[in-house]
């Protein structure tokens, strides 16, 4: 019952997180259920009940997506994908919990440089009609840089269900407005959650308890959406970002001490 629970309230929340910022979903329900069920249940789990929270945002924001900067990054991902889940298949339980937390703790660090304002380059603009940037897909320069980071999102997405951190790093440097922040995520985030299936199920990561867990997971997701979407309106990003960069630690910090945990006794 207490691992029902828990399973319910690490969706909730990762739901709430994803219909205020646009994603975090993943980044803050894995890490629980990392720790509840282990990383080879929890990683195919999320892959599917996290399709019902990405399909409605994407809806809630398809004004903003840029098609032609979405194939390169799917592109990417397609790449990444399988190899991701071949490493969660073959490698042991340690390692996997422990890079998950230091992914966690990196993005953290990193959210913190841009928030202190130490400059980072940015990827490869053009600006076009209205002054706008857009990302110049003349030059093989721009599509590589997508697919690469696509292809990191996609390694990432099949081993821990966390294809967020390189896609949210990468439109933070070339500064996405809202709605195409939001919209790009999401599109992305099913690509890879289609993907992510396959993979799972070819490698026989997805189980009869698995699905079993879809009971506790989709009416937390339920939830969290119902009350992120309303508290989305009462939220200073500012207050919500910290709240959650702060989260990401805890959770990181928890992560890599389990994770060496598991090694030392293994």
């Amino acid at each position: 019952m207490t691992e029902g629970l828990l399973i319910v309230s690490a969706f909730a929340l990762g739901a709430g997180v994803q219909a205020i910022a646009g994603f975090g979903s993943a980044l803050v329900a894995m890490p629980v259920l990392a720790m509840v069920l282990g990383p080879r249940q929890a990683a195919p789990l999320m892959a599917l009940a996290g399709a019902s929270v990405t399909v409605l945002v994407f809806w809630q924001n398809r004004h903003g997506m840029r098609w032609r900067e979405a194939f390169w990054l799917m592109a990417g991902c397609a790449v990444g994908v399988p190899l991701g889940a071949m490493g969660l298949r073959l490698l042991p339980e340690g390692p996997i919990v422990g890079a998950l937390g230091l992914l966690l703790l990196g993005y953290v660090g990193f959210s913190l440089i841009r928030a202190s304002g130490v400059p980072v380059q940015d990827l490869p603009e053009t600006v076009q009609s209205g002054g706008i940037p857009q990302p110049g897909w003349n030059t093989w320069r721009a599509r590589l840089t997508a697919v690469a980071v696509g292809c990191c999102a996609g390694v990432l997405g099949g081993a821990y269900t966390t294809d967020g951190p390189p896609l949210v790093i990468y439109g933070d440097l070339k500064r996405w407005p809202r709605a195409s922040f939001r919209a790009m995520l999401q599109a992305c985030f099913f690509f890879d959650g289609f993907l992510i299936l396959l993979s799972h199920g070819a490698f026989g990561l997805i189980t009869p308890e698995t699905l079993g867990g879809l009971l506790f997971a989709l009416p937390g997701m339920a939830a969290g959406l119902a009350v992120g979407t309303v508290l989305d309106r009462y939220i200073p990003p500012r207050l919500f970002r910290g709240l959650l960069l702060g989260l990401l630690t805890l959770l990181g910090l928890a992560l890599c001490a389990r994770g060496g945990y598991l090694l030392i006794s293994g």
